[in-house]
């Protein structure tokens, strides 16, 4: 069988198309929220994942992100500028689109990144949780994942295995199939 230039490009980048994890921001609060992702594995920021953007009261937004990527984290800023910048929360590098992962925002950040557990505890999946180590809570946040699990996290409750308040408490962890939609939500 002879395959063209053409047809074995079509055939390689099928071949390479990766599944991926949707992260979708909800903004219920009433005022609008700068959403953003980024990604720093082991605290080293890395630009090659960056979103953000200006989401008004009610709007939602997703992107979509590999489930082989580790070290992502999203959050929410509030009290910018119109081009991203001089938040008064969750402030990063690089105004709407933050190169630095936000490793600086200083608000309470959802985390995903990918893991194999191996076959007798699940297999590939990605591992997900908020977190306030060394940070604040900025604003009431829920995370929950289209597997049906989720977590809750305000500035009046929010236990250990809801969110990580200190690096090593693992309650706060959880971990869903690959391919889920996780949900973001500001003001829960």
């Amino acid at each position: 069988m002879k395959f063209s230039a053409a047809t074995f490009a079509v055939l390689c980048a099928a071949a390479s198309t990766a599944n991926a994890i949707t992260i979708n921001f909800q903004n219920n609060c009433g005022f609008t929220v700068w959403p953003a992702i980024g990604k720093a594995p082991n605290g080293s920021p890395d630009p090659s994942v960056a979103y953000g953007t200006t989401l008004d009261s009610g709007a939602s937004v997703s992107y979509g992100i590999s489930d082989s990527e580790t070290g992502i984290r999203a959050w929410g800023r509030t009290g910018c500028a119109s081009d991203g910048t001089n938040c008064a929360t969750g402030g990063c590098v690089g105004g709407m689109v933050c190169t630095d992962a936000g490793l600086n925002s200083g608000v309470i950040v959802s985390e995903y990144g990918y893991a194999n557990f191996g076959a007798q505890y699940g297999g590939e999946r990605t591992s997900w949780d908020l977190s306030h180590v060394d940070l604040s809570i900025n604003l009431n946040t829920k995370l929950s994942s289209s597997d049906g699990q989720s977590v809750l996290c305000t500035t009046g409750s929010c236990p250990d295995d809801q969110a990580y308040s200190s690096s090593s408490d693992y309650s706060a962890d959880r971990n869903s199939p690959l391919g889920q939609t996780y949900t973001h939500t500001f003001c829960a």
